[in-house]
């Protein structure tokens, strides 16, 4: 019977787990995982943790399944041998650089989470012969496709449980692009669960996901020995996660009453106001969202708004001012659980003229906070921001603040970076500055390649100077051959053919005969997943990794390579101090993107009327952040009605192989001028 994996993202709700029956438990460290927004745990209680977890008869599974900038790598390697003095049982994990290390923590397993996002049996098969373990899937996937997957000899885990994000898993800058908040490292603002107005005034809720539920599908999958079934809900309470696993466990007893089970399903439901939907898994795509507010029925949903109300934003600096019964200010100080508290008492200003406002001391405080953390958030009353202050005040609250925040994660750093690593960990994390030869063109100069899709081939050919990277999403044999043809006749001009960022089981026999008609062409494949590494290694062709593969740290660039990818992509949404980083280090030629309306979400859902492609829809936030969707293959895209647009930079210390502009949302394939270019995230802080 496959275990039950029950999430834990504190220490109540891990003992709720445990108490429960569950199987094995999932959770977090304080820093480097994809649920930052969690109570989490100290490393310093890492030990204990495991503990008490294996006395209760369940595993225990780390999650470090972020993709890692430069200056964390050393964390999360000290991070894995502290799983592994721990007796951690597995780690999940995201970035391509943990991959060359596995090989030196013999007693941990490593898991791809589903942030690596692995949707079809090539996928699988990647991660075998990566010396992957076990795989969290794609959550928008059929029981026939998660069938396909069973076989292939590696662990398989599925959720079944939870909710649902509307960009498949991995895929989504959405949160990136509206602020810095990276979903894809554990700061997801959820942008998704807002309306969004079309350009007729509807507004609805678009993207906002049914909650997921197969509990009335576990007794069909018990058939396909799948080694574990996953409940979401890091974010959630102790009660709904202990009455989570009990339903689970109620899912797979052999007199299970259907009727029941799924009134009992509705009452977890209730928690978060959503829909429990379980389409994906019967091959549905229409009528996936629409709810989003807390509905609060029944008593365990209205017990778990009272307790936690679900969110996905990550810790951050929380600064509240108050007076005081004795004329005085409170400034209090918050950030995820940790806190503290200054008193100012009445103050004598001899000098208007020298003295600051509040509003004046708060208002310079991000210049005087180290740069990672996120902007602060200040609560101050109306009738406070004009008080006069000393400017000595103004350097005490400075302070106050940033020994606060310096020392707020000093048990988290200081246990993990005490931690001795092997010598092979070490020599990769002493890397010297360098440059590859590769890498000589400057951010600043012009782009050299231009990226297109298929249908802008024709038009391309005559347009466009530069060598084209066509990117191709073929979805039955017939177009695999149109396409090879049409790749064949202008190869010339054609770099390199970039495979689709999400493939699913459908898709792999006509990706498969496209590459095959491409055997002997000059042609390189650009791989955008892990499924279609697999495809291009299977056919011997010669490999880039593209925006789907792409990095924020030099040694995931040096996995890549080594893997055949003689060329790897920048994340988009990196910042110039983590590019910069990345520029300084990187042994392999790099690409960088100077110029794209990128995808900010690819979905399997579709999206309801008024919202479609087919309509030509546009629909934008309250913050008129607009999206633009496009259908591409079996996914619709959606992409920024504005560019990222970074020609008019100049940065010496940024440089790259290659500068590529992407029309591929581009109807004219012209590069306009821009007047006010979005930087993303090149002029702000990523989190």
């Amino acid at each position: 019977m496959s275990e039950i994996l029950a999430p834990a993202g504190s220490p109540e709700v891990l003992a709720a787990a445990l108490a429960a029956g569950a199987d094995a438990v999932y959770f977090g460290l304080k820093k480097l995982n994809a649920r930052r927004g969690a109570v989490n745990f100290e490393p310093v209680t890492l030990e204990s943790t495991v503990t008490q977890i294996h006395s209760a008869g369940a595993k225990a599974y780390l999650t470090l399944n972020i993709m890692l900038c430069q200056r964390e790598l050393g964390l999360a390697y000290r991070t894995l041998q502290c799983a592994q003095n721990a007796g951690v049982d597995a780690v999940l994990i995201t970035d391509p650089a943990l991959l060359d290390v596995i090989p030196f923590f013999p007693k941990l397993d490593f898991h791809f989470s589903t942030q690596a996002a692995i949707s079809s049996s090539a996928g699988v098969n990647a991660a075998k012969a990566l010396g992957i373990k076990r795989i969290v899937l794609a959550r928008e996937l059929s029981h026939d496709e998660i069938a396909s997957c069973a076989d292939c000899g590696v662990e398989i885990e599925i959720f079944i449980q939870g909710a649902h994000c509307f960009s498949c898993s991995g895929r989504c800058l959405l949160s990136s692009w509206g602020g810095g908040r990276s979903g894809n490292r554990g700061a997801c603002t959820s942008p998704c669960r807002v309306r969004w107005t079309n350009d007729h005034d509807v507004a609805a809720n678009p993207l906002s996901m049914h909650d997921m539920s197969l509990l009335q599908d576990l007794r069909e999958l018990e058939a396909l020995h799948l080694a574990s079934y996953k409940i979401e809900g890091r974010l959630k309470n102790a009660k709904w996660v202990s009455s989570a696993v009990k339903l689970a466990q109620e899912a797979l007893e052999p007199d299970m009453n259907l009727l029941e089970l799924q009134e009992k399903a509705q009452v977890l439901g209730d928690y978060t106001g959503r829909r429990l939907s379980d389409d994906f898994y019967h091959g549905q795509r229409h009528g996936l969202t629409g709810d989003s507010a807390r509905r609060a029925l029944g008593q365990l949903s209205a017990d778990c708004a009272q307790n936690q109300v679900e969110t996905d934003v990550a810790p951050h600096l929380i600064v509240t001012v108050t007076p005081d019964e004795r004329n005085g200010l409170h400034v209090s100080l918050s950030h995820g659980d940790a806190t503290d508290s200054l008193r100012i008492p009445p103050q004598r200003i001899a000098n208007p003229k020298r003295a600051v406002t509040l509003s004046d001391i708060f208002s310079e405080l991000p210049n005087a906070i180290p740069s990672n953390e996120p902007t602060p958030e200040f609560v101050i009353p109306k009738e406070l921001s004009d008080i006069l202050l000393p400017k000595s005040i103004r350097n005490n609250i400075h302070e106050f603040i940033s020994t606060f925040l310096r020392l707020k994660d000093r048990d988290t750093d200081g246990v993990v970076r005490n931690i001795s690593l092997p010598e092979q960990v070490l020599e990769l994390l002493e890397k010297q500055p360098f440059t590859c030869p590769d890498n000589s063109l400057m951010l600043g100069q012009r782009h050299t390649h231009v990226r297109i899709k298929a249908s802008q081939l024709t038009k391309a050919i005559d347009a466009i100077a530069e060598p084209l990277i066509v990117n191709v999403n073929p979805q039955t044999l017939d177009e695999a051959e149109d396409l090879a043809q049409a790749i064949r006749k202008h190869q010339q001009k054609i770099h390199s053919v970039a495979l689709p960022e999400v493939v699913y089981e459908s898709q792999l026999e006509p990706l498969r005969h496209l590459l095959s008609l491409l055997t002997g062409t000059q042609v390189v494949i650009e791989i955008n997943s892990w499924d279609t590494w697999q495809l291009a290694r299977e056919a011997s062709m010669p490999m880039e990794a593209g925006p789907g593969m792409a990095v924020l740290n030099a040694s995931a660039a040096e996995t890549l390579y080594r893997l055949g990818c003689k060329c790897v992509s920048a994340s988009q949404e990196i910042d110039q101090e983590q590019l910069q980083d990345l520029c300084a280090t990187a042994t392999t030629p790099l690409a960088i993107t100077i110029y794209s309306y990128p995808k900010l979400m690819i979905t399997r859902a579709l999206l309801p009327d008024g919202f479609r492609p087919e309509d030509h829809a546009r629909f934008h936030d309250s913050r008129n952040l607009t999206l633009v969707p496009e259908t591409d293959g079996t996914v619709t895209n959606l992409r920024p009605n504005i560019p990222m647009d970074w020609r008019n930079l100049r940065n010496p210390k940024i440089h790259a192989a290659r500068l590529i502009a992407d029309l591929s949302a581009c109807n004219d394939l012209s590069l306009p001028k821009t007047d006010k270019p979005f930087l993303f995230n090149y002029d702000r802080r990523l989190r």
